[in-house]
């Protein structure tokens, strides 16, 4: 699961990809080791940002350890790849069967979301907060690509 309070960047983690251990430096979104490198090739590009997508070459470099996997081993690429976006009303008119498929197979993964497809699905939750829940996550990713494109578009001195 995405952890905001530390550091954003993608790492290798086996060919797994995962998310830095380390506190970003104070006023960033990175460590000093991810933000090192210099201003347009600072190391966290190498995998890019965790809720971001991946970099072409890093993403052909996980698919290779990938193929190189056996049985249980391998990762499944496809949640790297950006979600899909579903408006609310779109979300509300699906079935909790329908919803609970969005969910799976767009990316939204953890305990919590597992949790909430499974309470879904045994009608123990009002799939309104569900709706909302997934709301608040689509725009966190959205925002964040907003923050990410921003922080690009200043350092390439396009502002």
């Amino acid at each position: 699961a995405l952890d905001r309070g530390k550091c954003l960047a993608r790492t290798w983690n086996d060919g797994r990809g995962g998310q830095c251990s380390r506190f970003p430096a104070p006023g960033e979104f990175f460590c000093r080791l991810h933000l090192a490198g210099g201003r347009g090739c600072e190391q966290w590009r190498a995998f890019g940002h965790v809720d971001g997508p991946i970099p072409e070459d890093a993403l052909r470099q996980f698919e290779q350890r990938s193929d190189n996997r056996s049985g249980t081993e391998k990762v499944d690429l496809s949640v790297w790849k950006k979600r899909r976006l579903l408006s609310r009303e779109d979300a509300m008119q699906l079935d909790a069967k329908g919803l609970a498929e969005f969910i799976k197979t767009s990316g939204y993964m953890g305990e919590r979301w597992r949790c909430r497809r499974e309470k879904l699905l045994g009608n123990s939750i009002d799939k309104a907060t569900v709706v909302e829940s997934l709301m608040e996550e689509q725009a966190a990713d959205l925002w964040a690509e907003v923050v990410c494109a921003r922080r690009t578009e200043e350092e390439q001195g396009l502002r």
